[in-house]
């Protein structure tokens, strides 16, 4: 029989289309919409653990970068014959305000000739000391600096 003939005589294949119309999703289609919106989600949530995850990092760097420089700059203010500039290292640790905890602060001092000394400055979190920052910078008896 065909199709036509199928909806002329009314077959149950005519009440099933009538019936399709009138009812909802299919078990299968919730099943894939459902896992569709469920990836989404959970890409979406991996995504937000990233990034803030980077900016927990990023915190880190930047406050070990804040304390080098802060140092750099002091050993900078002092006069080139100053006994604190004398050749040798040291270090230290601080305790940052908040959630950030302590960092640690190494430098060391080294005279490369009677004019010139060099500074080695790294900091980072206690808890990370793989993630360094290093500063290094030279001071010339001449320009003061």
């Amino acid at each position: 029989m065909t199709r036509n003939a199928l909806l002329e005589k009314g077959s149950d294949f005519s009440t099933y289309n009538a019936r399709r119309q009138n009812t909802g999703f299919t078990l299968i289609e919730v099943l894939v919409s459902a896992s569709v919106i469920i990836l989404l989600l959970l890409s979406l949530a991996q995504l937000t653990v990233h990034s803030l995850l980077v900016k927990r990092i990023s915190e880190y760097r930047i406050n070990s970068a804040v304390l080098a420089s802060s140092k750099l700059e002091y050993f900078k203010s002092l006069p080139f014959e100053s006994a604190e500039l004398a050749e040798g290292s040291d270090e230290e640790t601080i305790e940052r305000e908040g959630p950030n905890g302590f960092y640690r602060r190494q430098w060391s001092i080294q005279d490369v000739s009677p004019e010139i000394k060099k500074i080695e400055i790294e900091c980072f979190y206690e808890h990370s000391p793989q993630r360094k920052i290093r500063l290094v910078s030279f001071m010339l008896r001449k320009l003061g600096f």
